[in-house]
């Protein structure tokens, strides 16, 4: 029988499953009891007038959930969580840990902490070695502001981390004079009021079945492949053979202060090896320029929401990055790319992209979007990116199992970023994925518009190999 800790926990296995208690004949059957109740539940008025408490609808909430473990609102189960898997006060029992005086040092590279980014994230490497100070194995810990959820995934490694990093820190608690760690892993209650925060940490604490999901995500990208991959060919110097697009870097337009003249920023300021030049002269009179003297350019076009006139900053595309085999090749735009583009922007927006507007008002950052023509969320897209992003969500919303769909979704709304024009094109770096600047919306005058493929091939399989071996004993909560 599989239990909350089981490793085939979350998937389709045909085994029984316990949950609270309850067994079940199967995690469909389990998962859809408790959506059962958490709809009645929904129905509460007074249960819905919590402070805090999230503003979706019923089925938005429910389609986001995993209950008894996941809820996008405040978890019904909480106490009947920690009953069941907590052990009772007891004043007799003695408790005393001493302050721990070590210093713990992580870096940010490990593969589950780069599986998704968070702008207050703490590696779980850091946390683990407090869990296992002051707790036992099976207790239930506690993170009330748990963001990302990296608390429930270091109460869950402190039972299945490797050898290695367990050798290494008895050793450094050993130097220190403190008894050997107790390993186990510990259960978890996880709270945040955001339900973008829970998203995330549900699907770094929930189980799921890892190779369902490495054959769904690459069945994703061929169906993506399928219906827009022709958005993404591009023909090679010989006009016959079709590569496929990595990126293509778009560039903001300017006008001379001395001439009028337009200046691509891009194809005058970079130099042979693509590092943005102190000075430049322009193309048309020979005026010495800098990113200073330059004047920003205006374009009104039809936005595709509301069909009415948009004015925004003018970019043009520059060039291209393509792949042939394993070849990579760079050229500028021919006029069959042009045609393309051309093509793609002809089309509809698509349904699944929002047009909500930004609280430009309200935000720090307002200042520094508005005034270039970015108030809605669907401004961010160019219309090819538009077309892949819309696709790639529609197709991972639609997957049929439920906990594959969630990871999917995990997956590719971690790309949001890097799919907008917010994703800044970096000659100095290897990739050019999700290159956004954290915690600002800034549009740079440089844009890499990456292809669905570029974008989350390497990104699919990294989640693959972070995400083996998981387990699981979390309860996570969206309520304030």
């Amino acid at each position: 029988m599989n239990d909350l800790l089981s490793p085939k926990s979350g998937t389709n296995q045909p085994s029984e499953v316990e949950c609270l208690g309850m067994t079940f004949q199967s995690e469909d059957d389990r998962r859809e009891h408790f959506l059962a109740l958490l709809a009645e539940k929904l129905k509460d008025s007074a249960f819905r007038a919590q402070e805090g408490f999230p503003k979706g609808t019923d089925e938005a909430i429910l389609a986001m959930s995993d209950p008894p473990y996941y809820t996008a609102c405040p978890n019904p189960w909480l106490a009947e969580f920690v009953t069941h898997y907590g052990r009772p006060y007891d004043p007799a029992e003695k408790y005393a840990r001493e302050p721990m005086a070590i210093d713990v040092s992580e870096g940010k590279t490990d593969p589950i902490y780069k599986a998704h980014s968070y702008h207050t994230k703490v590696p779980h490497l850091a946390i683990v070695p407090s869990i296992l100070h002051y707790t036992e194995p099976g207790d239930v810990v506690l993170d009330g502001f748990s963001g990302s959820g990296m608390t429930g995934v270091a109460a869950q490694w402190c039972g299945s981390a490797p050898a290695v990093y367990r050798q290494k820190l008895e050793m450094e608690w050993k130097k220190a004079g403190m008894s050997p760690p107790k390993w186990g892993a510990r259960r978890a209650v996880l709270n945040d009021l955001s339900p973008a925060a829970t998203f995330i940490s549900a699907n770094y604490n929930l189980p799921f079945d890892v190779d369902a999901f490495a054959k769904a995500g690459k069945q994703l990208l061929r169906d993506v492949e399928r219906e827009i991959g022709w958005m993404y060919e591009t023909l090679h110097s010989d006009g016959k053979t079709k590569g496929r697009i990595e990126f293509t870097v778009w560039s903001e337009i300017f006008t001379c202060p001395e001439c009028a003249g337009e200046v691509n920023f891009i194809d005058e300021a970079l130099d042979e090896d693509n590092r943005t030049r102190d000075s430049f002269p322009c193309p048309h009179c020979g005026a010495n320029l800098n990113k200073d003297r330059l004047d920003r350019v205006m374009e009104t076009r039809i936005d595709p929401a509301t069909n009415t006139p948009w004015q925004k900053v003018k970019f043009k595309p520059s060039f291209i990055t393509y792949s042939i085999g394993a070849k990579k090749y760079q050229k500028q735009l021919d006029q069959h790319d042009l045609d393309v583009l051309a093509k793609v922007e002809r089309l509809s927006l698509p349904s699944h992209m929002p047009t909500v507007r930004f609280p430009i008002e309200q935000m720090y950052h307002g200042s520094r979007i508005a005034p270039k023509g970015f108030s809605n969320v669907h401004h961010f897209f160019l219309p090819r990116a538009a077309q892949s992003m819309s696709l790639l969500w529609e197709k991972a919303q639609n997957w049929p199992d439920h906990r594959t769909r969630g990871i999917l979704l995990f997956m590719v709304e971690q790309s949001i970023w890097g799919f907008s024009v917010l994703n800044r094109y970096s000659p100095s770096h290897f990739s050019q994925v999700n290159r956004a600047l954290n915690g600002v919306y800034y549009v740079a005058s440089q844009h890499a518009e990456c292809s669905p493929w570029y974008n989350l091939t390497g990104k699919l399989d990294r989640l693959e190999k972070a995400f083996r071996g998981y387990r699981t004993g979390v309860l996570i909560s969206t309520e304030k």
